[in-house]
């Protein structure tokens, strides 16, 4: 992305995202320590539960993604240095991004 107002708007619309995200997920691990192994495996199957915690975890990553690429814009003055960082971000990132969505979608079926 090199439209950095487009940047900076996805940013700003995933931290609002976040907020109650992280509220909601505080809560569950609260709850879920103390629940045994089956307990937490039926609060993982059910698909208000598995929504939010992927719709945190996706969101969680490209705002950590765009802020990582904003600093190594900011502070990284090395072109190549740069272009590998960046890559690496992005690499991490989408790989996560991909590891978690196989696991989600284990989880349904």
């Amino acid at each position: 992305m090199k439209n950095y107002s487009i940047k900076w708007l996805i940013q700003r619309i995933t931290a609002l995202l976040l907020l109650p995200l992280t509220f909601w997920f505080i809560l569950s691990a609260v709850l879920l320590s103390e629940m045994n192994y089956n307990e937490i495996s039926i609060f993982f199957k059910s698909y208000i539960n598995l929504i939010l915690f992927y719709t945190m975890m996706m969101t969680m990553l490209l705002h950590s993604k765009l802020g990582l690429q904003t600093i190594t814009d900011d502070y990284v003055t090395s072109k190549k240095a740069s272009k590998t960082i960046k890559f690496s971000i992005n690499f991490i990132a989408y790989l996560l991004m991909i590891l978690i969505t196989i696991l989600v979608l284990k989880n349904l079926f």
